[in-house]
């Protein structure tokens, strides 16, 4: 590792324990997490606290696993673990038409973000050592699943999701035509809101009125990579269903002109937007070589599409929907700048089609971009200006994707051990 990638390491280790949290929350239970920024961001949420167990395994197991139980500790008979969780304090009453509750006491939204805790939970397992954990999360990820088998997934064997911020990527311009004058950072979100809490959160509920409704090729890659931990975790079944999930994926989100995985909006049809979504499901070991060598190939790789100078842009530079910086008054962080959550999906996906150079030289950009700009909540993929919040902890992922070059994570262990 370089001067550079030393200097990253001990940056976003500093920042990881500047920014973690420890107590009692509201409902008696402990939690400790790390905030992904301590004043934009006080709260504790789900694909955050997956990111911050992935970094924290490379330096701290222990706390890893405290960010993975504190999700645990909120998780409902049911099984559903919410994607915010509100532990010394109820959701800020400016931001109550916006988050997803039943009532402003809640604990945590009642909404899921992209589901992969069973591979976030695999790997710190393997860093840990420790048996009971190992045991917990085996249960954990099971009911967590089973949830989302039972109140997601449909027909096509896909999971679907009844709001745009379920994927992670609120503002993608995904969503524009299909929510139209109600997209994220719009005043008709708050009524999208208040739609889905009015039909009580349900799928079946929103589907049958005809509401809004989705499925995210990332959002389906990321459970399949947790049926990946589940299987890992020791539940032989779930290798099996990752393979479904994955069968599905290309079944009806693949498309095969364009050679990128698509959205699929609440008609049934494929949304031709070319947002990074489209690039997650390359990270599955079970997808066909061929698919991924051309996603890797024709998207990825392109200069002119997913490879600028400061990878990996939220929309394809070629898509007409991309948008430089991210927008005050409409957020349009989601249109076009580069975020932390992409190269955990990307650097496996690169692995996995043996582009390991690729994987290197993504890793070294990243490190550079945070050297240079600091570890900001979001990049301009032209020449790396930070946005957003000014101590995002979830760009310290990069200690797990430094790591990974040397120790390939689970999917890329799989699909070697298959």
């Amino acid at each position: 590792m370089n001067g550079v990638g030393i200097r990253v390491g001990r940056a976003a280790t500093a920042l990881l324990a500047a920014n973690w949290r420890e107590g009692i929350g509201r409902n008696g239970e402990s939690f400790a997490y790390t905030s992904p920024d301590g004043e934009k961001y006080p709260y504790q949420w789900f694909w955050d606290s997956l990111m911050h167990a992935l970094a924290w395994s490379e330096v701290d197991p222990a706390r890893a696993a405290g960010e993975l139980t504190s999700l645990a500790a909120v998780q409902q008979a049911d099984g559903l673990i919410g994607h915010t969780i509100f532990w010394e304090a109820p959701v800020r009453l400016a931001r109550l038409p916006f988050y997803d509750v039943r009532q402003r006491d809640d604990i945590m939204t009642s909404t899921i973000q992209p589901p992969f805790l069973g591979w976030a939970w695999a790997e710190v397992a393997e860093r840990l050592g420790d048996t009971a954990f190992r045991s917990m999360g085996l249960q954990v990820v099971r009911d967590f699943h089973g949830w989302i088998d039972r109140e997601r997934v449909d027909a096509t064997g896909l999971a679907w999701v009844i709001l745009p911020d379920e994927t992670g990527c609120d503002a993608s311009p995904v969503f524009d035509t299909a929510l139209g004058w109600r997209r994220h950072g719009t005043p008709g979100f708050a009524a999208l809101v208040a739609a889905a809490r009015h039909d009580d959160y349900s799928f079946a509920r929103i589907r049958a009125h005809g509401g809004f409704t989705a499925a995210c090729p990332l959002v389906n890659s990321a459970l399949a990579l947790g049926h990946l931990g589940l299987a890992a975790l020791g539940e032989p079944e779930a290798r099996e269903r990752a393979r479904q999930v994955t069968d599905a994926i290309v079944a009806h989100l693949w498309d095969s002109e364009a050679g990128i995985f698509r959205v699929v909006g609440p008609d049934g049809l494929q949304v031709p937007v070319s947002a990074w979504q489209g690039l997650a499901p390359a990270a599955l070991p079970d997808l066909p070589s061929e698919i991924r060598d051309r996603v890797v190939d024709d998207w990825i790789m392109r200069t002119d599409r997913f490879w600028p100078p400061d990878p990996v842009p939220s929309v394809s530079l070629d898509d007409p929907t991309f948008t430089r910086g991210d927008g005050r008054l409409i957020p349009q962080y989601w249109r076009g700048p580069s975020w932390p959550f992409t190269p955990p999906f990307v650097v496996p996906a690169l692995m996995l089609a043996g582009r390991l150079d690729e994987a290197e030289l993504l890793v070294s950009r990243i490190e550079a971009r945070l050297d240079a700009h600091g570890f900001r909540e979001y990049n301009d993929p032209l020449d790396g200006t930070g946005m957003g919040a000014r101590a995002f902890t979830c760009q310290a992922v990069v200690l797990a994707l430094r790591a990974w070059l040397d120790r390939p994570p689970l999917p890329v262990r799989m699909a070697r051990e298959d």
